[in-house]
């Protein structure tokens, strides 16, 4: 339970990825992390891996429609080392979701990293069970298809990926 002395000192979390596209598993992981967090900032990186089919500011725009319920997250375009970026802003936690154990040793070095080069902490939500099948490699197959994306992305957004990403 927080006191007033606490009340000063605002916990920040960052919820980094490509987001290429943004799925309701990251759509549920935003409104839980909204609860967690003071401020929560959904940052926008591109990834020297991957080659994401919408451009940066179009990623930003749709998240941005996906989570205007959402008061207090911000969505932010973000570029270079994750440790830097969130020093400059002051920033103390990353919000990462875990879909299963593969994920969790991937996402386990990746923290380890995060608070050796920044003393940030990762803080793991495990994924909704309803939710845990959906990624974002899966949407944009299904997409590419012309298949049903309903349970798989924010239906505000849903119409602008199944566009995007058609074959």
């Amino acid at each position: 339970m927080r006191t007033n002395e606490d009340h000063e000192m605002r916990t920040r979390a960052v919820f980094p990825g490509t987001f290429d596209p943004f799925t309701a598993g990251h759509l549920s992981l935003a409104e839980r992390g909204h609860g967690l967090f003071d401020e929560l900032v959904i940052a926008v990186f591109d990834n020297s891996a991957k080659n994401p089919r919408m451009k940066k500011d179009e990623r930003l725009a749709l998240i941005r429609r996906a989570t205007a319920h959402l008061p207090g997250i911000r969505v932010e375009e973000a570029q270079g080392l994750l440790a830097d970026w969130c020093r400059d802003r002051s920033i103390s936690f990353i919000l990462r979701g875990l879909r299963n154990t593969l994920q969790f040793d991937e996402e386990s070095a990746m923290a380890d990293a995060n608070r050796l080069l920044g003393g940030l902490e990762t803080v793991f939500l495990p994924a909704r069970p309803d939710l845990r099948y959906v990624s974002s490699t899966l949407v944009r197959e299904i997409a590419g298809m012309g298949g049903d994306l309903t349970a798989l992305v924010p239906a505000s957004i849903k119409d602008d990926i199944a566009r995007a990403y058609r074959a």
